[in-house]
């Protein structure tokens, strides 16, 4: 009689000799998942199985993973609005105009800020929910950064100009030439410690102009047109003014209240408090017997039509003159025909900053800078 073993002998083609065959040849299978960070089992029976890459939609998919399931998305790297996300490449939140607060959304393109750009502010809820970054007024200011009197002390900021990407600034406090960093709104002295008040006694500095890469500047000490030098060999007379003409004080006109200069290409323009006006300068007279001579522009009546008595910064941006005044705080246009000013918006006095001292005007690009006095500080304007 055949015991109860022998009845169950194994035959050629039963199924439990193809299980051991299967598990034998377990090594081989696991070689077709290249590189796997995973065991390819079957997850309800254990047994070994296909493995299939995984996938990433809208990014780069890793390829060191490898799994049972097709279309499993596990990724490294993100596209442009996507967010990496437990293996995921997600719908980032978009910001326009700023920088998208950190997170995913179910809803592409759903808005989420959580700073803005320069000259646009957040908008919306009061909480970080679906703020937008809205543009700033018309003749608004942004202040670029908090650095206090721009880090070196200067209380009283007289004029800027730019050459290139380089913004200067003329200190009336200090009687120096400073460099100013258009994202920190920190100041670097470039005048040379020896150099006091330029070297000609000009101790109230009030307009600063580029032409190509000639800085011009104007004061009220000896109210006279000057030249000021960058690019000494060794430095030491970096700041150091040299005047432009032989007039005496007063440019021809008796205007002994100079304040901002501008430049539109060749020609020199500058603002006066004495008269309220704006001139041309003559900077290239055959003789150099009329350099420095000021040339009103117009006939408009005083404070420019407007009612600003004292007009202070100037700059231009193109072929348009912009000017900011002290009696009135906001920012014009002038016409470079009339002399007549038209205010840009509608705003009140202060730029929205509340600053009621505001001083020097320049321009980089498209981009129209402005020093105040009142919180001593660099901003941008919105200009249009």
């Amino acid at each position: 009689m055949k015991t109860e073993k022998q009845s169950h002998k194994l035959t050629k083609n039963s199924p439990i000799k193809i299980y051991h065959l299967l598990l034998a040849l377990l090594p081989l299978a696991l070689l077709t998942c290249v590189d796997t960070l995973l065991i390819c089992r079957d997850p309800n029976t254990g047994d070994p199985s296909t493995c299939f890459d995984y996938v990433c939609s809208n990014g780069i998919r890793d390829p060191r993973l490898e799994s049972l399931v097709p279309n499993i998305n596990r990724c490294i790297n993100c596209d442009e609005n996507y967010i990496l996300l437990n293996g995921d490449c997600l719908t980032n939140y978009v910001c326009a105009n700023g920088t998208p607060v950190e997170g995913t959304t179910d809803t592409a393109g759903q808005t989420r800020c959580a700073s803005c750009n320069l000259l646009y502010r957040l908008i919306g809820t009061t909480d970080v929910v679906g703020r937008s970054c809205g543009q700033v007024a018309l003749g608004e200011a942004a202040r670029i950064d908090m650095a206090m009197r721009f880090g070196v002390g200067e209380r009283n900021p007289a004029d800027l100009a730019a050459i290139d990407s380089t913004l200067y600034m003329i200190g009336a406090d200090t009687d120096v030439l400073y460099t100013l960093d258009t994202t920190t709104g920190v100041a670097t002295r470039m005048s040379d410690a020896g150099v006091s008040q330029f070297g000609v006694g000009e101790g109230f500095p009030t307009g600063l102009a580029a032409i190509d890469s000639t800085l011009y500047m104007v004061g009220q000490s000896n109210d006279a047109l000057y030249t000021l030098n960058i690019d000494s060999a060794d430095m030491t007379d970096d700041g150091m003014a040299i005047q432009v003409g032989i007039l005496s004080a007063g440019f021809g006109m008796s205007e002994g209240n100079p304040r901002g200069l501008a430049a539109i290409d060749s020609t020199l323009y500058m603002v006066g408090q004495s008269n309220d006006a704006l001139y041309t300068l003559n900077i290239d007279s055959a003789d150099m017997t009329d350099d420095g001579r000021a040339i009103r522009v117009g006939s408009t009546a005083a404070g420019f039509g407007m009612g600003e008595s004292f007009p202070y910064g100037l700059a231009a941006i193109g072929s348009t003159l912009y000017m900011v005044g002290e009696r009135t705080d906001v920012l014009y246009t002038l016409s470079t025909t009339t002399g007549e000013a038209t205010q840009v918006g509608r705003l009140p006095a202060g730029f929205g900053m509340g600053e009621s001292f505001p001083y020097g005007l320049a321009a980089i690009g498209s981009t129209l800078y402005m020093v105040g006095n009142t919180n001593g500080a660099l901003y941008a304007l919105r200009y249009q």
